[in-house]
């Protein structure tokens, strides 16, 4: 869904109070609510997209403990955390992040770039990325054009329309 109003209205405040759980939504919606570009960082804009994907690494850092263990009770629970990076296709995870960023505007070459060598504009896509890679019940996005160009915003709209 859209939202439209006159500057000064309140669209914003609508949204913060949203994110912010202000009003009755149940806990297991998850919120991701876009509000400011990606801080400057070492880790690569392909990095940063992925590093969103908490259980991911969680699980990924849990089986690399796990994976050294003779105990059966280690190894049946390796096992499940298999299933579970499986379910959340984590062998695809770069990819994901790789197909994202470009759909933004990034290069192949962009992607391994710092995050701190990037303008507001870029590291604000970066942000947008890892809010569409987490893919959350409920996106909150206010004003996510602002720093894209042409070909980013119909591969935005393309995007939000599969959503």
């Amino acid at each position: 869904y859209g939202l439209i109003g006159a500057n000064g209205c309140g669209k914003s405040t609508l949204l913060a109070t949203l994110a912010n759980r202000e009003v009755p939504i149940q806990k297991h919606i998850d919120i991701f609510h876009l509000v400011r570009e990606m801080p400057a960082s070492d880790k690569t804009a392909l990095q940063c997209v992925m590093e969103v994907d908490e259980e991911r690494i969680r699980l990924e850092s849990l089986a690399e403990e796990l994976v050294s263990s003779e105990d059966d009770e280690a190894q049946e629970q390796l096992m499940d955390i298999y299933d579970r990076l499986e379910d959340l296709g984590a062998d695809q995870a770069e990819a994901k992040a790789a197909f994202i960023l470009h759909g933004l505007g990034f290069s192949h070459a962009m992607m391994e770039k710092k995050c701190k060598d990037f303008s507001g504009g870029w590291r604000m896509r970066i942000a947008l990325a890892r809010a569409l890679y987490v893919k959350p019940h409920l996106l909150l996005l206010d004003e996510p054009t602002n720093h894209l160009d042409l070909d980013a915003c119909v591969w935005l709209e393309g995007e939000l329309a599969k959503y």
